[in-house]
Formats: structure tokens, C-alpha cells, sequence
């Protein structure tokens, strides 16, 4: 009977150390539940309507541009106070930076920046010259 009960308190130990073992395993250093599925993180969307910023010599140059496209491809054109409407041609988002180019009567302008929530900043170079670029996107 003494060998019975031995056998019966180290089988229990066994399945106490067993489960105990795997509710640890199932929870992380924070003690949060682990679920085996890794957090898709979705990628920024720089679609809307961004109201910009130039700053000249000149003065500053006042515009809007517009940002179109879904999944990493998006298309671009400024609506701009003084030339009227330009397209931005290669105009690229990689992560939460852009860039492209606009025909300035003539000339190409390129465009590069970074958007930051609602907020985007960056330059405009246009020949040897470059000129910081603000703006924020309009509310919907």
C-alpha cells in the first residue's frame, strides 16, 4: 500500500509540474496570453488631400496635393498657386517616406519627404537649389 501511495503522489507531481509548465509557456514576459499569430502591421496610407507649403525666396507657394492609389501604389498630382496643376511622375511611397518629379515649366523639380500621421515634411529640389516642404492632410 505505502508503494501505491508513492507511485500516486509522484504521478500527481508529475502532472502538477506538467501543467503548471504549460500555462507558463502559454503567456509571454508580460503575461499576456500568446495567440501563435503574428500582428499583421498595416502599412501607412498617404491617400487624401494635403494641404503644402513651399518656401522660396520668392515667398512662399501655397498648394494641395492629392494622393491616390491603394497596396503601395499611389499616383500624385499639386495643385499648385502658380503653375496650375502638375503630376508627379514616379512618384513612390516606401514605408512612411515619398518621392517623385514634376515638370516646372520646363524644368524637373524633385519631390522627397517623409509623412508622419497626418503630417509630411520634405524638400523640393529644383536645379542646385532645395526648399523645405510642410504640409498636413486635410480632415475628410
Amino acid at each position: 500500500m505505502m508503494k501505491f501511495c508513492r507511485f500516486l503522489m509522484l504521478s500527481a507531481s508529475v502532472l502538477l509540474i506538467g501543467f503548471l509548465s504549460g500555462c507558463a509557456a502559454s503567456t509571454n514576459a508580460t503575461g499576456e496570453a500568446k495567440t501563435g499569430k503574428k500582428e499583421k502591421v498595416k502599412p501607412y496610407d498617404p491617400t487624401g488631400s494635403w494641404e503644402y507649403t513651399v518656401a522660396t525666396p520668392n515667398g512662399d507657394s501655397f498648394g494641395v496635393m492629392l494622393v491616390s492609389g491603394a497596396n503601395g501604389l499611389f499616383e500624385a498630382s499639386l495643385q499648385t498657386d502658380q503653375f496650375g496643376t502638375l503630376q508627379v511622375t514616379d512618384f513612390t511611397v516606401v514605408g512612411m517616406a515619398f518621392s517623385g518629379s514634376i515638370d516646372v515649366m520646363g524644368t524637373i523639380a524633385e519631390l522627397s519627404g517623409n509623412f508622419d500621421g497626418d503630417a509630411m515634411t520634405g524638400s523640393v529640389l529644383l536645379g542646385a537649389d532645395s526648399y523645405p516642404l510642410q504640409g498636413a492632410r486635410k480632415a475628410q
